[in-house]
This record gives structure tokens, sequence and C-alpha cells, in this order.
């Protein structure tokens, strides 16, 4: 049983392709997992984000229009979470991640409230006011996990094996396919406690960081 925690940026474009790519080799693999998402936004997850749209060839995009958004998203996830449930809360963050993955510029609230209504939702509960505490709770205190973590980059995914010695392996950044599966596969080489794991960079891919935790 692998539990997976994937730190991401709620509309990133890193993320979305990370998450997909996660349960990729985990279908493939016909493995056990538990998945948490823990969505992360702050001036410098937005800040890596457009510039990596940039590099995507995605057009200009309208920084304070970037800021709002990611910032909606990331209430409007925890009030799904605080009235739905964790199910539907991932189910809304990735549909608009897909939405937003090749062009930002499609965003808008009118966007938000159609992934809203095919979830069955009601937007006007989702935005009352009398749940605004513990909106801020519960992104404070996914802050302090990430910061727990010591996660300084969006996206990272933390995975632990549970049946192992329950070390976690840290992956920074975007994992190459196959190098994903080699590591689920792997996994108990990895993380044994009398050996180093291989932590270069090119050990997952030329993208991404692995370590030890």
């Amino acid at each position: 049983m692998f539990e997976i925690f994937l730190f991401v940026n709620p509309i990133g474009i890193y993320c979305y392709d990370t998450e997909v790519l996660i349960k990729q080799a985990i279908n493939e693999l016909n493995i056990d997992t538990s998945f948490h998402f823990i969505p992360i936004t702050n001036t410098e997850v937005i800040k890596h984000d457009i510039i990596r749209r940039k590099k995507d060839g995605q057009k200009a995009i309208d920084i304070p229009q970037y800021t709002i958004a990611a910032f909606q998203t990331l209430r409007i996830y925890h009030a799904i979470k605080f009235e739905y449930g964790n199910k539907k809360a991932r189910y809304y963050l990735i549909k608009l991640q897909q939405a937003l993955n090749r062009d930002f510029n499609v965003y808008s609230e009118k966007l938000q409230q159609e992934i809203i209504k095919k979830l069955n939702l009601n937007f006007k509960r989702l935005k009352d006011p009398k749940i605004s505490k513990y909106i801020d709770d519960s992104i404070e205190r996914d802050k302090q996990l990430a910061k727990k973590s010591k996660v300084y980059n969006i996206p990272t995914t933390v995975i632990y094996n549970e049946s192992g010695n329950y070390n976690g392996i840290m992956l920074e950044g975007l994992v190459a396919h196959d190098k994903l599966i080699r590591l689920f596969k792997n996994d108990s080489r990895l993380i044994d406690e009398k050996k180093q794991p291989t932590a270069n960079v090119s050990s997952v891919s030329s993208g991404c960081h692995l370590r030890l935790i």
C-alpha cells in the first residue's frame, strides 16, 4: 500500500501533468494507493507556473487575473472539502486543471460554476461566509504540512510505502512515466534504511529531484 501526498498548484500546468503520470503508473502496475491532495499557492508558486506556461508556448497571461484565479480556486477547493468531502474536492481540482492546462486564458468564474454544477454542488453554499473560518484554518494546516515536509518546490510528490519501513521518497518536479514505473517497482531498494537512495537528478528524470525523507 502506497500513501501519496501531492503538493500542487491548484491551477498549475505541471501539477496536472504530474497527477496524470502518477495515476497512469498506478493503474499500469495495479497497486493499492491512498491519495492526499495538498494545494499550495503563493507568489513564488504563481511566478514559476507563469514562466512554465510561457515556455510551453502559451499566450501572455494577465498576472493579476491569474493570482485571483489561483486563490479563488484554493478557497473553493477547501470549501468543497468541508461541505462535500475530499473526493469531490479532488475531482473539482482535476477538472479545472484539465481545462486550464494548455491555455489559462479560458479561465472564468463561469467555468468554475460549470464544473461545480456538473458535480451537483451548490455554488452559493460554497461561498457562504459562515465557512470562511474553516477555509482559512484548512489552508493554514496545508501550509504547515508543506513546511513540516520541507516542500520547497511545486509540484512535489511524496511517496510512502506502508508495507515497508515508512521512509518517504520525495520527488520535486515532473517525473517521466518510465522512471516513475521503475521507482514503484524498485521502491523496496530505494527506501532501504541500510542503503542510500540514488538521489541525483538523472536517477528519476532530467527535470526531477529525488531524495529520501
